[in-house]
Formats: C-alpha cells, structure tokens, sequence
C-alpha cells in the first residue's frame, strides 16, 4: 500500500482542488493500491466535470508516498443525448440536452433537456449538488413541463386521456452510510386534464375507431372526476438503501439490493390525499447471468385523481397484458406486485454484452380498500436487450397471461428502452 500525498491538477481554470479531491473520493493521507488509484480516476472522468482527463503519478518526499498529477481539460456547454427514468413515465429518451456540468467550477450538475417517452414529451431544466462520492448532503430543484397520455381499459377498449404537468420542485437529503440515504422535497404542481378522452385502438365489437373523440359525458366517472386544473402542493420523503455492485453482469448490477420507502401528501382544494410506496430490487450473480426479484407495494388516497392513481398491467407490473389494462379506468388505491427475472449474455463481453436474453414471471393485484379487487394477475416469458451505443439497452419482451385477460390474446408484446427493474 502506498500513500497520497497529494493531488496536483494542470488545466483546471475554474474547478479548484477540493471539488478535484471530492469527485476522487481521495484526498491527502489515504492509504491507496493501484486499484484504488484507478478507480478514482474512473469516478473523475465517469462524473462529466471534465472533457478530458489524463493522469500520471511520480514520488511523494517520503518512502512509500506518491503524487498523483492530473492533466484536465475543463468542459464548457454542450450538447448531449442520452435516455433517463421516472416513476411516473418509466424510461425516456433524452434527444437533446444542453449539458452545463460544472459551469461556475463547484461541481454542480446542470442541464436543460428535451424529454420523449411511451406517450409523453416535455422538457426539464435541473440544478443539483452533492453528487461527489464524498458529499453526504445533496440538494437540488427542477423546473418540469411535459404532457402524457393516460391510458386505461373499458369494455376492452383502449382509450387514452391527455394530462398537461408542470411545476417546480426542490429536494434535500443525506447520505446515512452503509448505502442509506433519506431526503424530503416539496413539489408546487398545476395539472390540468383534458375534458374529452381518445379511442386508442379500433374496435369492431363497439363499433369505434382509432382516434374517436370521447366526449365528456361519455368518460367514466372517476375519469370525467379528475377533468380540469388542479393546482396542487406534494409533499415526500424518502428512505433509500442502495447496496447495488458497481460490478457488472449482462448488463445489470452483479449483486446486492436497491430499496426505497416513499411517503407522501398532496395539497388540493379539490381534497387532499396520502401516498406510499415500498419497492425493493435484488440482484444475485447465478451462473453466467444474474437473478434480478422485484417486489412493489403502493397506496394512494381515495381523493386522488385518476392520473395520480395505480394500474395493474403492462411493461412496468404484470407482462402478458396491455398496458394499465387490469385496473378500473380510474385506477386503483392500492397495488401489490411482484418479479423474478434472470438475464444472460448472449453476444459480447459478459459484463456489458452487446446482446442479452431474459426469462421471466411476473404477477400482481389492486384494487379499492373494502371493495372488490381482481384476481392475482400472472404473465410469463422472454425477451432481449441489445446494447446501442448512447441509447443503453433497448429490446422487447414477449409474455403470455396465465391469468384472465380483458382483451382476447394468445401473448402481448412490450418494447422496452432499458430494464423493467
């Protein structure tokens, strides 16, 4: 083992030691290998606060010590593409975004993006501190707009209902150690749901057509309820623990566990109402591949409009059946649901693979406190991720329903940008 000494930077302009010192995870006085060096200088270079960085060490003063010398090159704005996750939106593309990292040199991460995903587009503006590997408080704000199209089932029907989002939001937290984390933040929101809803799908039986409008009189009830602009206050806290490897196998994490705690409140003139969420992810190397279990339960107040509420079905609960098709239109107050899915490299470096496969089963049950909720919900099957460059993984899954389904199909088909978990 050897010692640091220090650390001397050449070309950074604006980012002074100590940010250089934070985003290392090293400082003068550790104790360190040649893995431990490598590893920093991974974490600097994986963090974006710099365009380039090149590296060589030469003998401290004393037996045993080393400098480590850093040639970097500070990044200015730029224009970036990538893909990102929501709870709410699942994955999305990221088709422009004006990166501005670490522009006035404290390590800030900042960015203004164009957002598309599964039926929603919008566009975000983000500032936040804390990223570094050492800081234990993080804090940050977004300012969000975007639309998203709200899918539910009747009758076997498809339809889809446009709800317009957008707010500002400021969050702060800690890091606990051991890999747990808690934090608050506060959301002031205005969400307006349009007043006519839209076939999504023909349908012989009924007699519409893809793109029929649905008048208001004709929606639902619990969807015709949530019509309008609400402007609202949402309050959460989170616990996280996140013991996930950085190794890495078929392209998931080797091993460990991803969990989150989530309470939350909503202020509306129209109601308030509570929310809570429990998710939690595992991750076990068997094989050439890894195990992945994923287990989610949820609750949301009576009060919630349709568009805050739960559906069981689709991508993100129970493969094997169309999108949010297993719940009533307006949704559910409670969910429960669970994954087990084992993922192998097919084509490629193991850790990383170019082409990866997957089997898995799923199954999942909401509905109402005291009143009637469905069947558990089961689908099994397979798919595939193929690895495309800044995309990451994009791929489809096939699954058949074990359980009842409310549309008539032997197996339904999800593509998926990223992982399901």
């Amino acid at each position: 083992m050897l010692t640091l000494e220090a650390v001397e930077p050449h070309g950074n302009t604006r980012t002074s030691l100590a940010v250089i010192e934070r985003y290392l995870g090293l400082s003068p006085g550790a104790r360190l290998d040649q893995e431990d060096l490598l590893e920093a200088v991974a974490r600097l270079r994986e963090s974006g606060l710099f365009d380039a960085v090149d590296y060589f060490t030469r003998p401290g003063r004393t037996r045993g010590a080393l400098v480590l010398v850093l040639e970097v090159e500070e990044r200015g704005p730029d224009l970036r593409l990538g893909t990102g996750n929501s709870d709410l939106d699942g994955w999305y593309l990221i088709p422009a975004a004006l990166s501005l990292d670490n522009l006035t040199g404290r390590g800030e991460q900042a960015a203004v993006q164009l957002m598309i995903g599964y039926r929603m587009a919008g566009l975000t503006a983000h500032y936040r501190r804390g990223a570094a590997p050492g800081d234990r408080t993080f804090w940050g704000a977004e300012i969000r707009a975007f639309a998203s199209e709200r899918v539910y089932f009747e009758d076997g029907v498809e339809y889809a209902h446009l709800v317009s989002r957008g707010g500002l939001s400021l969050h702060l937290g800690r890091r606990l150690g051991r890999g747990w984390s808690l934090s608050a933040a506060v959301q002031l929101e205005t969400a307006d749901a349009d007043s006519t809803g839209t076939v999504w799908r023909d349908d012989d039986v009924s007699g519409v057509t893809q793109g029929d409008e649905v008048p208001f009189a004709e929606l639902p009830e619990g969807i015709a309820a949530g019509v309008g602009e609400r402007e609202r206050t949402i309050w959460h806290t989170d616990l996280v623990l996140d013991t996930r490897s950085p190794e890495r196998r078929a392209g998931s994490p080797a091993a460990g566990l991803w969990g989150r705690l989530r309470l939350g409140y909503t202020l509306q003139k129209e109601g308030d109402f509570p929310s809570g969420r429990c998710d939690l992810r595992a991750y076990r190397s068997l094989g050439s591949g890894v195990l992945g279990l994923h287990g989610r339960a949820a609750y949301v107040g009576a009060e919630a409009p349709f568009y805050d509420r739960l559906y069981l079905g689709g991508l993100y609960t129970v493969r094997g059946f169309p999108s949010q098709s297993l719940s009533a239109p307006s949704g559910d107050e409670w969910l429960c649901q669970g994954s087990a899915e084992y993922r192998a490299p097919l084509l490629g470096d193991a850790a990383r693979p170019r082409l990866v496969g997957l089997l898995f089963v799923d199954a999942g049950r909401s509905g109402e406190p005291g009143g009637p909720s469905g069947r558990v919900a089961v689908g099994a099957g397979w798919g595939f991720r193929v690895r495309l460059g800044w995309l990451g993984y994009l791929g489809t899954d096939f699954a058949v329903p074990l359980s009842t389904s409310p549309v008539d199909e032997s197996f339904h088909g999800h593509v998926s940008l990223g992982w399901s978990f």
